[in-house]
C-alpha cells in the first residue's frame, strides 16, 4: 500500500499547524488514487510528529511511503534531519520502502509557476 506524508516545520501557532493539516487534506484530493493513505507530520513544535505520521501509516498497512518536505530551501532539516529520521524508520521497519522527495523549492518549474501566480 502506498502512503504519502507532507512534512512541514511546525509552529507554536496552532492556526499555522491547522493550515498545514487543511492543506494536506486538499492535497490528498489532488493526488487522487495514487496513494491509499495521505497524511502530514511536523518536524517540531506540533503533532503529529514525522515519526508519529510514519508509524500511523505503517500501522494502516503502508509499505511504500513518499515523504514530501514542505520547505523552500535545503536547510538543515531537509539535508540532515529528515534523512536521519528516514534511516531510523527503515531500520525499525525493514519491510518499509520510504523515499524522500525533492523539497518544495526544488520542484521543477516551481519558480516559473510561482512567478505566474504573483
Amino acid at each position: 500500500m502506498n502512503g504519502f506524508i507532507l512534512v512541514a516545520h511546525g509552529s507554536r501557532r496552532a492556526a499555522a499547524n491547522d493550515e498545514i493539516a487543511a492543506f494536506a487534506t486538499s492535497l490528498a484530493e489532488g493526488l487522487g488514487d495514487r496513494y491509499a493513505v495521505v497524511g502530514h507530520g511536523f518536524w517540531e513544535l506540533a503533532e503529529p510528529s514525522l515519526e508519529q505520521a510514519i508509524d500511523a501509516q505503517v500501522a494502516a498497512g503502508a509499505t511504500d511511503i513518499r515523504l514530501f518536505p514542505y520547505f523552500l530551501a535545503q536547510g538543515k532539516h531537509v539535508v540532515k534531519d529528515l534523512p536521519s529520521v528516514l534511516e531510523q524508520k527503515r531500520e525499525q521497519y525493514p519491510q518499509l520502502s520510504i523515499t524522500l522527495l525533492p523539497h518544495l523549492g526544488a520542484l521543477p518549474g516551481f519558480a516559473d509557476w510561482l512567478g505566474r501566480q504573483l
